[in-house]
Parts: C-alpha cells; structure tokens; sequence
C-alpha cells in the first residue's frame, strides 16, 4: 500500500462519506454509520451480527458495490480493535470478521480476471460528483420507484468506478493478514490470504 492510500485510509472519518448517495446490493449505504457505530459498541455477538448484517450488502454474489472500500477502512478498525482485545467474545466477533473478508478477498481476485479500465487515481475520487447519486438520498432511503430506476440504469457501476471499488478494496483488505501477524491470531490464514491479494 502505498503512503498516499495510507494516509487517506487512516484520516477517514465516517462522517466523510456521503453514505445515502451509495448504492448497495439492496439500496443505499444510508445507515452504514449507525450499524458501524453499534458494531463499535457492541456488548455482545448478537448485537454486533445483527449490526454486520445491515453492512453486508456492500458485496453481493461476488460484486462489490460503491460503499463497500469505504465500509472496509472502518470494518477493518473494528478487526484490529477485537484482535487487541484478546477476549473470548472479541475473538468469536474477529472470527465472524475473517470470514467475510476471505469473502471479499476472493470477490477482488475474481474482479482482477477480467479486462478492466485502470482505477480511479485517488481513492477519494470515489467521492467525486459523477460517480454519486442524486444529493436527494443523501437523508432519505430511495422508494421502490426510485430503486427501480437506480438498478435499472445501465451507467450505475461502469469503470472506472466498478474496477476501483474493488482496486481499494483490496488494497483495505491487504491490511488484514498483516493485523493477524501483528497479533498472533489466525495465523493458519495468513499465507492464503496474501495469496489471494497478490
């Protein structure tokens, strides 16, 4: 990862990110914040999964969807946070983790099969205004009118846009092996999941 990719992933705020004006599998990204912050406050499994749940449809069938590099940097945050815990529940909740980001792991390198355009230059370019839906969703979820019409336009997830979700992506996810090192957890993954980013 390069200090560019770095210094942004490590600057970002939740409130940086115009959440409702990203499409999901199943809508917009509009509560992300609120399932992040439970996530970050959860007492117990339960809570923390039902959270994750809310978060899941940045990725769907093997595609991934705009909010999805983004969710990623916080997701991430949440990991290292549980692998320093060391407690019997952070570890269940990291485990739950790990698995979803072998998920997605294998969704950059299936994406990286393919003939695509490079990436967008800066991973905040993901924010620009062409690649953003209609500031009306910034506060408010899209009816089933307006769903319709968003999945329904061909120009919705074209590159460069599609091929950078899962470029910064991967190069959030890259963090992961190296966070499973630091803290001695889940070693057995490891190797495979460099494999899988390389």
């Amino acid at each position: 990862m390069d200090n560019n990719i770095k210094n942004y992933i490590d600057g970002l705020k939740v409130s940086d990110i115009p959440w409702g004006r990203m499409v999901t599998a199943y809508g917009t990204a509009l509560h992300y914040p609120e399932y992040i912050s439970q996530m970050e406050n959860a007492a117990d499994k339960d809570t923390f999964m039902r959270a994750f749940s809310g978060i899941a449809d940045l990725e769907h069938q093997d595609t991934m969807f705009p909010p999805a590099p983004f969710a990623l940097v916080f997701l991430v945050r949440i990991y290292e946070k549980l692998l320093a815990e060391n407690t019997a529940l952070a570890d269940e909740e990291a485990a739950e983790l790990t698995r979803a980001f072998e998920n997605y792991m294998f969704s950059v390198q299936y994406a990286e099969q393919y003939e695509h355009d490079e990436p967008v230059e800066y991973f905040s370019d993901m924010l620009s205004e062409e690649y953003l839906l209609d500031e009306r969703f910034a506060c408010t979820e899209p009816d089933d009118e307006e769903l319709d019409e968003l999945f329904g336009d061909e120009e919705l997830l074209t590159d460069p846009l599609f091929y950078s979700i899962y470029h910064y992506s991967g190069e959030v996810l890259s963090q992961v092996p190296d966070l499973l090192e630091k803290y001695g957890k889940f070693t057995d993954r490891i190797s495979k999941m460099r494999d899988t980013l390389a």
